[in-house]
């Protein structure tokens, strides 16, 4: 543009003699599409009528245009003519410009004096330079500020997108708030309604409440009305029993066996344990040993020793109700004794047996035990056999344990002295009872002694007291 500008300067000063002041119309002229012509902006210039050597018309123009206010006005000028000017000389070429302005040829006194290297030149082109550079910041400034613009437009087409995405957000957001309203309005609307039911619900809970109680109150009283006819029932099934056990004892106790004898008079012939029913008052059954072998059988064994395995230097409680085991060493119990032999008359064996093999046996036709009121008391009598008559003196004696001296020695216990349970007089000549010596022993008839056999100081290996109905 600055070439432009100097050219038009050139044709000017050519025609300085015509008026005092020249007009330069155009500095850019520019057919548009329609062929309308534009003109894109005018710089006026004052010039004295007649040319001189050191022109002060010229002088003027750089005072004036070096003035910083006329500057300011063309640049603020410039700048609002920025935008057309730079499309317009982006468009138009060289060619172009010389053909729309015309410059007339300078006269040569003129041009003598505009040589390229005088002062006059070299003041015009650092005006122009001035102004191209002022130019081109313009141009740079417009740019930059034209690619803001396009950013803050683009950030604004973004909000504005934001704000329509917003508005559409919100109008979505509106619609389910108005719906959300409507659904409030028809709850509200069907509340009432939806409380009178529930307080006839809640009255029907309260009444199927309080029936449902009763029926529980009731079942409960069913329930225990079951329970005790369970319980009546069970008494009574109790008491059946009972009744049943007691009938079966009683027929046992009629129709049962009341002797080992009896038993092997059925057939029973075979030795071993077995259940009696004696007749009187004991209303148990007694389970015995019953010996089918020795002297014709029928045997109830009521005591045996034989290997030492059971301590016999007991109470009187023990000897009351019995102990040991059947099928070993045992004492069958005084009430038991009793029972049996008050049922008749019975008579005893007594079989003994030494460690060297030896065997003897005491037998007596009369015997039987008083119950414990009496305090057992023995009656035997009627003596055979081959032991010797050990019981003798025993007779119409009292039972006697290491707990109750019921001998008739004035100042000995017996039970105590001889460690044994015994119908002891003034002490013994045969205590089977005694301490399991073993055979020989140097302690006086505290053994299983048979004295009349074996003396007072030899424990016997193996003895048996039984029993039969005579």
């Amino acid at each position: 543009m600055s070439k432009v500008v100097f050219l038009a300067l050139l044709a000017l000063l050519q025609q300085g003699g015509a008026a005092n002041v020249k007009t330069l119309p155009e500095i850019v002229h520019h057919e548009t599409a329609g062929g309308n012509s534009e003109v894109t902006g005018q710089i006026t210039l004052h010039c004295p009528a007649q040319p001189a050597p050191s022109c002060p018309a010229l002088d003027h123009l750089l005072l004036l245009l070096s003035t910083q206010e006329s500057l300011e006005g063309q640049i603020e000028q410039l700048k609002n003519m920025t935008d057309s000017i730079d499309g317009q000389l982006q468009q138009l070429a060289p060619q172009e410009l010389t053909e729309t302005i015309e410059i007339p040829p300078l006269p040569m006194c003129l041009w003598s004096e505009t040589k390229l290297n005088s002062p006059f030149v070299r003041s015009l082109r650092v005006i122009f330079e001035q102004i191209q550079a002022t130019v081109e910041a313009l141009q740079t400034t417009v740019s930059s500020q034209d690619s803001i613009i396009q950013q803050q437009a683009a950030a604004l087409q973004q909000l504005q997108e934001t704000l329509q995405q917003l508005e559409t957000t919100n109008q979505q957001q509106a619609t389910t708030i108005q719906q959300h309203v409507n659904s409030l309005q028809q709850l509200e609307a069907t509340n009432p309604q939806q409380e009178s039911s529930l307080q006839q619900l809640n009255t029907t809970i309260q009444q199927q409440d309080t029936a449902l109680q009763q029926q529980e109150e009731t079942l409960q009283r069913q329930e225990a009305t079951l329970q005790q006819q369970a319980n009546a029932i069970h008494q009574q099934a109790t008491t059946i029993q009972q009744c049943t056990t007691n009938l079966q004892q009683l027929e046992d106790r009629v129709t049962g066996p009341q002797s080992c004898n009896e038993l092997l008079n059925n057939g029973y012939n075979t030795s071993g344990v077995y259940t009696l029913y004696p007749a009187g008052e004991v209303t148990s059954p007694i389970h015995v040993y019953c010996d089918m072998d020795t002297d014709g059988g029928g045997w109830t064994v009521f005591q045996r020793r034989k290997d030492g395995s059971v301590d016999f230097y007991l109470d009187w409680q023990n000897y009351k109700t019995g102990f040991g085991d059947l099928g070993g060493e045992f004492w069958l119990g005084n009430d038991n004794l009793h029972h049996l032999t008050a049922q008749g008359g019975y008579e005893l064996r007594v079989d003994l047996e030494d460690f060297e093999g030896n065997s003897a046996y005491a037998k007596y036709s009369n015997f039987s035990v008083e119950d414990e009121g009496h305090l057992y008391r023995l009656t035997v009598g009627g003596y055979s056999g081959t032991a010797g008559d050990g019981m003798a003196g025993h007779s119409s004696m009292f039972f006697s344990t290491k707990d109750k001296d019921n001998d008739i020695h004035e100042s000995n216990d017996c039970a105590q002295t001889y460690k044994g349970a015994w119908w002891y007089y003034r002490c013994h000549r045969a205590n089977l009872n005694g301490l399991y010596h073993g055979g020989p022993h140097q302690s006086y008839a505290d053994g299983v002694n048979w004295g009349l056999w074996k003396g007072q100081r030899y424990s016997l290996k193996h003895t048996e007291m039984k029993i039969r109905p005579r």
